[in-house]
């Protein structure tokens, strides 16, 4: 296992590139967030997910977010976006909120789950957004954790169990923790409040 250990707030170019090109490569990496650690693997590569689900001990059924780019990632994982979600999505991301959308057909059953919906966001963390830009695909976000125990801020509180399961750890010292974002289904109108988070339901409904 690679640990790679950069300043959040200037993240070294060449350490990410090198992640990047592990998790492009078929490999799995510990990465922070705006609010814990993350496992990274690239959408769309069944084995990948396979692992890290396996490492994770996390249920098939308990589909994982994805973290993308941009809005222009959207067209190639949601097969339809509301038009009143456009204006959520020019008001809140880069941030903490994660939205499911309707999946395309094409999607992992681990990213959708028997519902056919996939939850993503973009990140408002400058290492998450750097290394997603530099895979060049969306990318998983799941707490770095064995499935049912509590989330790290930083990669001592990662079990070792898991460390050995991963490819490359970026380590960035102490993530602020804090509320999960909110997850919102736009896929339906009205749109639905599955898990409060960061930003109040108020604000989005």
């Amino acid at each position: 296992m690679l640990r790679l250990t950069i300043n959040p707030q200037s993240p070294d170019a060449a350490a990410l590139r090198e992640a990047a090109d592990i998790i492009k490569n078929g490999g799995i990496a510990v990465y922070p967030t705006e609010t814990v650690y993350g496992i990274a693997a690239v959408y769309d590569n069944e084995t990948n997910l396979e692992r890290l689900f396996a490492a994770k001990g996390r249920k098939e059924t308990n589909p994982v977010l994805l973290l993308i780019e941009s809005r222009q990632q959207l067209a190639g994982i949601a097969a339809e976006i509301q038009p009143e979600a456009q204006a959520l999505i020019d008001t809140w991301w880069p941030g903490p909120l994660t939205m499911l959308f309707k999946a395309r057909r094409s999607l992992s059953p681990y990213l959708t789950g028997d519902e056919g919906k996939v939850a993503c966001r973009v990140s408002s963390n400058a290492v998450a957004q750097r290394l997603v830009q530099l895979v060049g695909s969306p990318i998983t976000s799941t707490s770095a954790n064995l499935a049912g125990e509590a989330s790290a801020t930083r990669i001592a509180d990662i079990p070792g169990q898991l460390l050995e399961r991963v490819d490359v750890v970026i380590d960035a010292g102490a993530t602020p923790g804090g509320l999960a974002s909110t997850l919102l289904d736009v896929s339906v109108l009205p749109f639905k409040v599955v898990r409060e988070g960061a930003i109040p339901s108020e604000k989005l409904l």
